[in-house]
């Protein structure tokens, strides 16, 4: 009897070591994991900013062949090691994204890499459909795609997932106005109605930032008169910026 009982401890021992040997490598995965895609997060930021450099500079920006090698690779080991982390399929999406950045639309040399781009958003909205930014990311890839129905369907899930989400609108705006005689009537009222509510938002500094950054993409978009029609007169910066004389 004593026999029988110790037999049944030392496999309970065995069940639970082996338990926390296979808990010690999922953990070990998911750090490495985690350290490969902030790694490839950082290439993506890093670009972002000279992306923006160049812009203000009116010149175009592509990152170096290495370094974007460098970026999938350790994005790709991050959804190798964990395929179903929604974050991990965006980070390489958009490294994918980042590789022709200021490519015009339709251009055949990126087409490879949009795809790729699209395919990988697809893939984490399965994961994670209520996350607004990657129906945003996946809108503007399509818009780069030329596919308009689908990037217009993506347009609207950001905007109905994210109605209050800065980068989300920016991004609604952007790609709205970009669109605009490509897009539908009442996707237009969606745009229409997220690009007034960022010039009326009441939210401080980062309300103002933020709404300074939509007047931008207005601009860059020559819609003024657009944005106008909705305006409140009553604010003095509205009144400044629906001035024909100050447009650009």
């Amino acid at each position: 009897m004593t026999g029988g009982v110790t037999a049944r401890r030392r496999w309970l021992w065995l069940l639970l070591m082996a338990g926390a040997v296979l808990f010690a490598i999922w953990s070990l995965v998911g750090v490495v994991a985690d350290l490969a895609a902030f790694r490839g997060r950082a290439w993506v930021e890093t670009w972002s900013h000279q992306t923006a450099v160049a812009q203000s500079e009116g010149r175009a920006f592509l990152p170096r062949q290495h370094d974007w090698e460098e970026a999938r690779r350790y994005a790709e080991w991050s959804v190798r090691l964990s395929p179903f982390n929604a974050d991990y399929l965006e980070g390489l999406a958009r490294i994918h994204e980042a590789r022709y950045i200021t490519t015009g639309l339709g251009n055949p040399e990126a087409r490879a890499d949009r795809e790729k781009a699209a395919s990988l958003y697809r893939q984490s909205i399965e994961l994670r459909p209520t996350w607004p930014y990657t129906h945003a990311a996946l809108a503007y890839t399509l818009l780069r795609l030329g596919k308009d129905q689908e990037m217009e369907q993506a347009l609207l899930d950001a905007a109905r997932l994210g109605p209050w989400e800065p980068a989300v609108m920016e991004a609604v705006v952007d790609v709205g106005l970009d669109a605009w005689h490509r897009i539908s009537p009442s996707a237009r009222l969606v745009v229409s109605d997220t690009l007034w509510r960022s010039q009326s938002w009441d939210a401080g500094v980062m309300g103002q930032r933020h709404a300074d950054r939509v007047w931008v993409m207005v601009e860059i978009h020559r819609k003024q008169a657009l944005a106008c029609a909705g305006l409140s007169m009553r604010d003095e910066r509205n009144r400044k910026r629906c001035d024909p004389a100050n447009w650009k």
